[in-house]
């Protein structure tokens, strides 16, 4: 899943549970890591979409939680478990929600890849349509309530100095990397997706690159138009968004299932 989902999904987590620990609004922050950092092209998402703190890392770095929380709501929309499914299922066995939702979005996403020129083959049109879902929720979770996308935009801008070094310090001990690396790939999304602070455009033209880099597709304006057109029409389509946001509350509130040390995969898409 993408920015709006992973925040609204840990936004519902903590009005749910107020006492979960380190709940500042720089959570929200941490919680979109494994997908902003790789945008720097300095982090593989292999490397962020896997959590295997060192000994001693979450003690020092206890806010690092919120990067592990992503995974397993990645895992969630993927699988439809806290853990990662087992290796080389195809698109049609993965039972998380963009999957089995994203069955009903093959018809628009083949006459899509048509009318671009492309023809992949079912399997990877089913795994296209997934990630279709991803971008169409994040599209419609922005058209139901603003205050989502705005509230991680608010949150980054307003992390203080101490708070930077702290997020730098802790990923770089978590990835084992240097802080510095950390630090530079912070601005990664706003260069890669446009100014943060444009949520209209950030959430339907910045999201077509994402749907044009799959597909070997230049980022020209006539193919930005189409995927524009593509990705509007798939967020008409997530009337039901809202249950899978419940049910990873609902997953996530199960603590002792996933919080701690314990090593945990994602997918990244």
């Amino acid at each position: 899943m993408l920015t709006n989902c992973h925040t609204l999904v840990l936004r519902k987590l903590l009005e749910r549970h107020p006492g979960m620990p380190h709940p500042g609004d720089d959570a929200y922050v941490y919680n979109v890591a494994p997908d902003s950092l790789p945008l720097s092209g300095e982090f593989k998402p292999r490397e962020t979409h896997r959590f295997a703190p060192p000994a001693g890392v979450m003690e020092r770095f206890p806010k690092l939680l919120w990067v592990k929380c992503h995974l397993v709501v990645d895992n969630l929309c993927h699988y439809g478990s806290i853990a990662k499914g087992e290796s080389g299922l195809s698109p049609s066995q993965k039972q998380g929600y963009t999957y089995r939702k994203g069955v009903e979005l093959i018809p628009l996403m083949r006459e899509y890849t048509t009318e671009m020129g492309v023809a992949p083959d079912e399997a990877s049109l089913h795994y296209l349509a997934h990630v279709l879902v991803e971008i169409a929720v994040d599209c419609a979770i922005h058209l139901d309530d603003g205050t989502v996308g705005e509230q991680l935009r608010d949150a980054q801008s307003a992390m203080s100095d101490a708070q930077k070094r702290e997020y730098a310090e802790g990923l770089g001990a978590l990835y084992r990397c240097a802080p510095e690396k950390v630090a530079r790939a912070r601005g990664a999304p706003r260069k890669f997706y446009g100014d943060w602070h444009d949520v209209e455009h950030l959430f339907v033209n910045g999201r077509t690159k994402i749907v044009l880099r799959k597909l070997r597709l230049p980022f020209s304006e006539e193919n930005t138009e189409k995927t524009c057109r593509l990705i509007e029409e798939g967020a008409q389509m997530m009337g039901d968004y809202m249950d899978f946001i419940n049910d990873s509350a609902d997953a996530l509130s199960d603590w002792e299932a996933w919080e701690g040390e314990v090593v945990i995969e994602g997918e990244a898409s």
